[in-house]
């Protein structure tokens, strides 16, 4: 009994975070309240404040399971078995391509977090800690794509690191914010694409 309780509970909390993200989705965080979410739950409102204090909380952990969902991929890490095959372009573009399509269809966390950092403490380090964790993924990555005589050896990876990743936030932020972007999305990337290549693989030395 006890363990169907806290199943249910579990449930219930996944439920109400489901909620959260599609409405500050769709809504934006500020147009979010409490009862709000309980509506899109199907829950009484009394539930949502017995699971989350506040709205703050909600996002705080929406945010947490965001940065896990990037530590995950970066333990798993198949990024590093792609760049062995004889097409390192092929797969830069790929993966600029997840990278994008993971913040396309997730927008709201992204975009509220960022919106935030500057004036909520707790939401600049959950924000901070998740770059870190994308940067620190992609510099492995270059290095094993250096080991594997596939970018250039000269290349200060970490630094290279550092500039993709925010170039990727940067170009995504402007695609996903905008109603209607000037450029189409795959003739961004596919530009993106090419100069990252062109700066880091060996063979276009």
């Amino acid at each position: 009994m006890v363990r169907r309780t806290q199943a249910r509970g579990v449930m219930t909390r996944q439920r109400l975070l489901a909620a959260a993200e599609d409405l500050f989705t769709r809504r934006g965080y500020a147009g979010t309240t409490m009862a709000d979410v309980a509506t899109r739950a199907g829950v009484g409102v009394g539930t949502v404040y017995h699971h989350f204090p506040e709205k703050r909380a909600l996002l705080l952990e929406l945010i947490d399971a965001w940065g896990e969902r990037v530590s995950a991929r970066g333990r798993s890490d198949p990024d590093r078995e792609r760049f062995l095959g004889h097409d390192p372009r092929a797969a830069m573009s790929a993966w600029l391509r997840r990278a994008y399509e993971r913040l396309r269809k997730r927008p709201s966390i992204y975009l509220v977090a960022l919106a935030l950092a500057d004036r909520d403490p707790e939401v600049r380090a959950r924000w901070e800690r998740i770059q870190a964790l994308g940067i620190e993924r992609l510099r492995e990555l270059l290095v094993f794509g250096q080991r594997r005589g596939l970018m250039r050896a000269d290349l200060d990876a970490e630094a290279a690191a550092f500039l993709i990743h925010h170039a990727i936030d940067m170009t995504a932020m402007q695609l996903l914010v905008l109603d209607r972007p000037p450029l189409e999305p795959d003739r961004v990337l596919t530009t993106l694409n090419d100069m990252i290549c062109r700066t880091i693989l060996e063979e276009a030395r």
